[in-house]
């Protein structure tokens, strides 16, 4: 995906985004950002993409603020100039 693309999807998802803010399951923030299960789960556990808690233990399931996955994508944005 060219840099120009990205950006301009990521302004769309950002003008769409209400006040308040779209918190979105585990499978969603995955289609979201185009990862794996695994790769989410690696991400979010390592504190580089911040998750929430719903419910208590082990068995509690996790959600994202969208703008939170929006925000990591363009703050990991590599353009050409850094693959050199």
């Amino acid at each position: 995906m060219s840099e120009n693309v990205l950006t301009a999807v990521l302004e769309s998802e950002r003008a769409a985004t209400t006040t308040k803010d779209e918190i979105l399951t585990s499978r969603e923030a995955r289609s979201l950002v185009k990862i794996g299960r695994t790769k989410l789960w690696e991400l979010t556990r390592s504190g580089k993409i911040p998750a929430y808690r719903v419910g208590e233990g082990r068995t509690s399931d996790l959600r994202y603020k969208k703008s939170e996955l929006l925000a990591w994508l363009e703050a990991n944005l590599v353009n050409a100039a850094t693959l050199r």
